[in-house]
Order: structure tokens, then sequence, then C-alpha cells
């Protein structure tokens, strides 16, 4: 058509998108941590044991009833550790080994032990469940004897009292001390005789000296000057290695009831 205006075509205006931009602002973001699970361990009530019975040992003693002497061996050669009175309380710690000994704590030293002779004590408990100790060896050849009531004899009207002796060491005695107590009468009679004879009244019936390894012997008292009590006397016997009581002397006391 004349005079007509063509018409025109109009452009829109495109979007451009910035990669660069786009990209800086993801790196600025912050990525959020996962979520994580914590394990919480619970505690549990663990039971005690309970405690068990201890069986506590006996302590097992002993009196003195006879002045005594305590050895670090049993028999009279030994290196003595003390001397007991009537009345002294002691711990016994093995069993008699056979020998007329028992095995002790010395209460002044408790790591100190000796040998007591079990005629002179008088032991509280059952010595069975104690262990037996092998005592050290002798020092020397080891002296030791039995004793025991014969009987009485008289002499001249006036009466004595012989026991029977038995060398049951390892050396012969050569000498006796006895000492033999009425305690009804409250009096005593005593006397060292370098022999074992045998008397039979008033006279010696067989010499015996020495007392011989293994050999038996007699010891007799004094006569007793007064009405003796025939039936409540102690004797305390001695013998000796050498003659007057010299040398190693092993001592018993014998009740007779």
């Amino acid at each position: 058509m004349p005079g007509a205006v063509a018409p025109t075509e109009t452009v829109q205006p495109t979007s451009t998108i910035d990669t660069t931009a786009t990209a800086a602002f993801a790196a600025t973001q912050t990525k959020q941590a996962e979520p994580t699970t914590t394990i919480t361990a619970t505690a549990t009530e663990t039971p005690l044991p309970e405690p068990s019975a201890t069986n506590t040992p006996q302590v097992i003693t002993a009196e003195v009833v006879r002045e005594s002497n305590c050895r670090i061996g049993p028999a009279g050669n030994y290196t003595l550790v003390n001397t007991y009175q009537v009345g002294q309380m002691v711990e016994v710690v093995a069993n008699d080994l056979g020998a007329g000994y028992i095995f002790v704590k010395n209460p002044e030293k408790p790591e100190e032990l000796c040998y007591l002779l079990t005629q002179n004590i008088k032991v509280s408990g059952d010595v069975s469940s104690l262990p037996s100790i092998t005592p050290p060896p002798s020092p020397t050849a080891a002296p030791y004897f039995t004793a025991s009531f014969k009987k009485f004899e008289t002499c001249s009207s006036e009466d004595y009292v012989v026991f029977n002796v038995e060398n049951a060491g390892s050396i012969p005695f050569r000498s006796f001390y006895i000492k033999v107590t009425d305690d009804k009468a409250g009096k005593s009679v005593e006397h060292v005789v370098n022999a074992f004879d045998q008397w039979v009244g008033c006279i010696i019936a067989r010499d015996i000296s020495p007392l011989e390894q293994g050999a038996a012997g007699f010891v007799h008292s004094p006569p007793f000057k007064w009405n003796v009590s025939k039936d409540n006397l102690r004797a305390a016997i001695m013998l000796c290695t050498e003659k007057d009581l010299q040398g190693t002397c092993v001592t018993q006391v014998v009740e007779v009831k």
C-alpha cells in the first residue's frame, strides 16, 4: 500500500546467565554437617564377691608348771634360750617329736623358738594339729634318760624311795642328784651320788657305774626323817655325764601318787 510504513520486528531482550557469578555464590554457602549418632554407654552394676569365711588357726598355749629351761634343741646340751618360772604362758608351735619336748615361742622374743620339757608344762588345746619340727643337729653327743618310780625301801627303820633310770642317750652318765619333796609335810631330802647302784634295804645288791648307753640303773633318795607321805611325793632327778655333777646334765621330774 502506497505510503504505508512497513512493520518492523521488535526484538525481545534475552536473559543471560552469568555462570561465573553462580559458581561463586555456591562456593560461599556453608555445607551443613550430616547428623551423626552418639552412642551413650549405660552403666551396669557389677556385684562384689561375697567375702569367704577364713578359718583362723587355733592358738595353742601352755602354762609352765615347774621352772624349766627352754633350749634351741631337745636336750640339755643345746644352747639355753631362756628359763621360765611357774605360771609363765607360752605359745606352742610344734608337736612333741617323741623325745619328751615341745616347741614353743619365746614370749620375750616371739621370733625366737625353743624346746621345753613336756612334763614341765600344761598344754591347753589339741597339739595333734600342729606340725612336727625336725630339731637341729646336736652340737655334741646328746645325753638323755628316762625315770620312773620303783618302790620304797627301808634301812634302819627309815624309809627311802627308789627310782628306775635308763640311759636313752648317746653318752654315759657318771653322777646323779635327787631332791624328793613331800608336799603334805612341806619337807624334802636331797643328795649327790657318783653311781647308780641297786640298793636292797641297807645293802648294795649291784654296783652300776657308770650308767652306759642303753643301760638301766637306780637312783635313790636319802632316808626320810619323818613319816613320809608315800602318795604325794615329787622327785627332781638330774643325771650328769661326769662325776660330782660335772659335764652335761639332764633333769627329769617324777611324781609319786
